[in-house]
């Protein structure tokens, strides 16, 4: 860095920070996402890229509040914003001081790595068996039903789906993921005649994990694969030509990847029969590209909106101490834990749109009190520090999946907590642990 940009710096981050608390005065909304946006600034200039990301998306959560108009919209989710950045500020603090505790501890080579992959035939033979574990898991899922990507009404199939399914199916049909994943991270790190296959493989793990019409089950895949594929290190030889210039073609298969999401996004919130629905095709008619505008603001402002509803009636709601954090363990434990049901009590609040979507932070207050909830942030963001410090330099291409999946989990948590509703993780742990066994002593 140059003396004139250490100096733009140490000028321009208290100058921002200055009038984030000038506008605070106008504006709380507007300044605390812009105070975010400098803290955002100050992740990147300490080269933590996975911090920064995260920092961004809650930026990008908290303006689209103020910003984008929407059905959604409310009161609630405006007045709610210096609530909400203040528990984010908890967790992304947390996340920073999680990553200090790593430093400390770990004085090894901190250049980009270079993957270390199993031999192609044991590599091969892996993502052939996670095939076929897929393939026959979505043939006892769909047994007599057609899959909610190929049905006329996306969300009713998907509730047959759910009726007819448990947990163990749920668990086997995350195959798609591991093997979209590793295929996608294969393919863009590593050169070898066998690229092509890989390829091959990633397009057919993708259109397995769509076929149950969820966006976020194949962003959970392709998106951890792309973050992997920029933490590494560049591939050489006669592929050399091509992935020199890896990095835009990774944040273009990124930009395409989540602008299609986006879109089927907006044509399946079209195609819905509720009352929210009938309102979002009202604002928005058939026009493709303003309902797909309108699912990007859904996505962006409705966990903000949601949350919004749940402090307001902070107050009528006992704690239930860990209920809620131990929803992705199904029905089995119920008997144990209790019973809660988090998109049942969110679609209430959010009459009468009926969104169910279960926030960030709603699960810890809704457990824990509004004072719990910080401790719990707290808590987290030191573990997803850790973790995705100590895997960031590793060779084996199962650690780079692993940290890669922890990031997007926390990006993702601008929408919902997603590891303690649904879980994926439970399948991806043993996959990546088996993956990691194969390529036990590879060159």
């Amino acid at each position: 860095m140059t003396p004139a940009e250490r100096r733009l710096w140490s000028v321009g981050i208290p100058f921002a920070l200055g009038a984030a608390l000038l506008l605070a005065t106008l504006d709380a909304g507007t300044a605390v996402a812009l105070a975010l946006a400098v803290g955002t600034l100050l992740a990147a200039r300490l080269r933590m890229w996975a911090l920064a990301a995260c920092a961004a998306v809650w930026t990008a959560a908290l303006l689209a509040v103020r910003v984008l108009p929407g059905p959604y919209d409310s009161w609630a989710g405006r007045g709610v914003l210096p609530v909400l950045a203040g528990y984010v500020t908890v967790f992304l603090l947390a996340w920073a001081a999680g990553r200090r505790l790593i430093d400390r501890r770990d004085d090894g080579d901190r250049s980009r790595p270079a993957l270390s992959w199993p031999s192609e035939r044991r590599l091969l033979t892996y993502l052939s068996v996670l095939l076929g574990v897929a393939v026959v898991t979505a043939a006892i899922r769909f047994r007599g039903t057609v899959p909610p990507l190929l049905a006329d009404n996306p969300d009713a199939a998907r509730q047959v789906l759910r009726e007819q399914s448990n947990l163990v199916i749920g668990l086997l049909s995350e195959a798609w993921t591991l093997g979209m994943a590793v295929s996608l991270l294969r393919a863009l790190s590593a050169r070898g005649r066998a690229l092509p296959v890989y390829y091959a493989l990633t397009a057919v793990f993708t259109v397995g994990a769509a076929l149950g019409a969820s966006k976020n089950s194949v962003l959970v895949g392709i998106a951890p694969a792309l973050i992997a594929a920029l933490s590494v290190r560049r591939t050489r030889g006669r592929a050399a030509s091509f992935l020199a210039a890896r990095t835009p073609v990774v944040l273009l298969i990124g930009a395409v990847a989540l602008g299609a999401a986006v879109f089927l996004g907006g044509q399946r919130t079209m195609a819905g029969t509720g009352a929210f629905e009938t309102e979002f095709r009202a604002r928005y008619g058939s026009n493709a590209l303003t309902s797909s505008a309108g699912s990007l603001d859904l996505s962006l402002s409705s966990s903000t909106e949601t949350f919004g509803r749940v402090w307001s009636q902070r107050e009528h709601l006992e704690p239930r101490y860990g209920t809620y954090s131990l929803t992705f363990l199904g029905s089995r434990v119920e008997p144990i834990v209790g019973k809660a049901d988090l998109y049942g009590l969110t679609s209430q609040l959010s009459q009468p749109y009926l969104m169910n979507t279960a926030t960030f932070v709603a699960i810890p207050l809704l457990d824990y009190g509004p004072l719990g909830a910080v401790f719990f942030l707290a808590a987290l963001g030191l573990a997803v520090g850790a973790t995705e410090r100590w895997f960031e330099f590793s060779r084996a291409p199962a650690g780079q999946l692993a940290r890669a999946f922890v990031v997007y989990f926390a990006l993702f948590g601008v929408y919902e907590l997603y590891p303690l509703i649904h879980p994926t993780w439970l399948s991806l742990v043993p996959g990546l642990w088996v993956l990691h066994r194969l390529g036990r002593g590879a060159a």
